[in-house]
């Protein structure tokens, strides 16, 4: 019973892949391959955000308690952060670990300015005597069109 069962499922298959020729298949087999494109998009740039979040709350807990800003986000290791979190995201390139450190001269009104940076697709680290700012160093945008270099954590 069981061989007839599954000589049953290899003809439907058969005859489904033959069909699938004949109906223009491969057009939904591209829909799902960009659905999960999407998907993988969406889990990478939450992913990023979360990392993000925690980086930025590391850095104020090391401020708050060390009442100094670190010079270099390896300060924040392990004390505040288990480690510096690898960046995955497609846009900005392949997947990356560790940190591009910028002069304060690549602020401007206390934001970063694209212009000044590299888009490494590193996480991008810069201070000055009033502020710290932990970026994604890339300069594709999000999916909601904001450039990732402007992009705050999710804490």
């Amino acid at each position: 019973m069981r061989i007839h069962l599954a000589a049953a499922a290899l003809a439907a298959a058969a005859f489904a892949a033959g069909c699938a020729q004949m109906t223009g298949a491969k057009d939904v087999r591209t829909d799902i391959e960009a659905q999960e494109t999407s998907v993988d998009s969406d889990t990478q740039e939450s992913d990023a955000r979360t990392s993000l979040g925690s980086i930025e709350n590391a850095l104020a807990e090391y401020i708050k308690s060390e009442q100094a800003i670190p010079a270099d986000l390896d300060e924040l290791v392990p004390k505040y952060l288990a480690d510096i979190p690898p960046l995955d995201i497609t846009a900005c390139g392949r997947r990356t670990q560790g940190v591009q450190k910028y002069p304060s001269t690549i602020l401007r009104g206390g934001r970063v300015d694209g212009a000044r940076i590299k888009g490494t697709g590193l996480w991008g680290y810069v201070h000055d005597s009033q502020r710290v700012v932990i970026f994604v160093d890339c300069l594709k945008p999000a999916a909601n069109g904001t450039p990732w270099y402007q992009v705050r954590g999710i804490y």
